[in-house]
């Protein structure tokens, strides 16, 4: 598993999101845009993915726009890799229910093993823990990836 360049703008976009969740409005692409710098065209192509995985709803018209599915802290990091990055999901998958154990090799399993442990990880990072008004990065207790997939 690996948090590509897609997957951070999308969680990027989605805690925009989540920080304005309290509002009945939606968010514009073109607000998110000017926010991230990147082109309108791109994030349709990532929120359509996250609309397909049921992570945002869309309104078109004047005043449309986006605005998450469900509350930040039943959307987490893990959710958005997997529908943005196909191969990412494909790998996990794969990597997890392979049924020859005899053909793989020492570091393919230990591969395997640190993406899913990873990916077990991001299933626990919500976006209500970035959301404003949340105790801040700093101010929280560490937690270790071992102590997170528990």
């Amino acid at each position: 598993m690996r948090l590509t360049t897609k997957c951070r703008h999308a969680v990027t976009a989605l805690i925009h999101l989540a920080n304005r969740s309290n509002e009945q409005n939606t968010v514009s692409l073109a607000e998110i845009s000017t926010i991230q710098g990147v082109s309108i065209s791109y994030l349709e192509q990532l929120f359509s993915k996250m609309r397909q995985a049921d992570l945002v709803i869309g309104t078109r018209g004047p005043g449309g726009g986006y605005r998450l599915n469900r509350p930040p802290e039943q959307i987490t990091v893990a959710h958005i890799a997997d529908a943005i990055d196909d191969r990412c999901r494909e790998e996990r998958l794969e990597g997890f229910n392979k049924s020859c154990p005899d053909k793989r090799n020492f570091a393919q399993d230990k591969w395997n093993e640190f993406s899913r442990e990873l990916y077990l990880f991001l299933d626990t990072i919500t976006l209500s823990r970035f959301v404003e008004n949340q105790t801040p990065i700093q101010n929280r207790p560490e937690i270790s990836l071992a102590q997170a997939i528990r």
